[in-house]
């Protein structure tokens, strides 16, 4: 079960940005369909990036912030940055990657 926390400031537009971009650096975008590692993945990205201070392992990221992030990898996701990939171990939602649109991005440093 997931613990709610108003233990942080709650992430604004620009935190939730950085977020995706780390989770696509660290190619953990493809935890998008597993609920609860998503969850940690953003707030480990998050305590990484000094927007959260956690110390356990227990998950007190607000549904509100797993919302906000989970709207911008959609936006990413409409917008051409990141689309579905092939991955049969994957039961949930296809795995995802940048597109080439995004790397041209990248090399222009466009999103980076």
């Amino acid at each position: 079960m997931i613990k709610i926390s108003t233990e942080y400031e709650s992430f604004d537009d620009q935190k939730v940005e950085n977020i995706v971009k780390e989770l696509i650096k660290r190619n953990m975008i493809f935890y998008v369909g597993i609920t609860n590692e998503l969850y940690k993945k953003i707030q480990s990205i998050a305590t990484n990036m000094d927007y959260m201070n956690v110390k356990s392992r227990e998950l007190v990221l607000s549904n509100e912030d797993y919302l906000k992030v989970s709207d911008k990898i959609w936006e990413y996701i409409t917008s051409g940055i990141l689309a579905p990939s092939l991955d049969y171990n994957n039961p949930w939602f296809p795995k995802l990657h940048l597109t080439e649109k995004a790397k041209k991005l990248i090399e222009k440093q466009l999103i980076n």
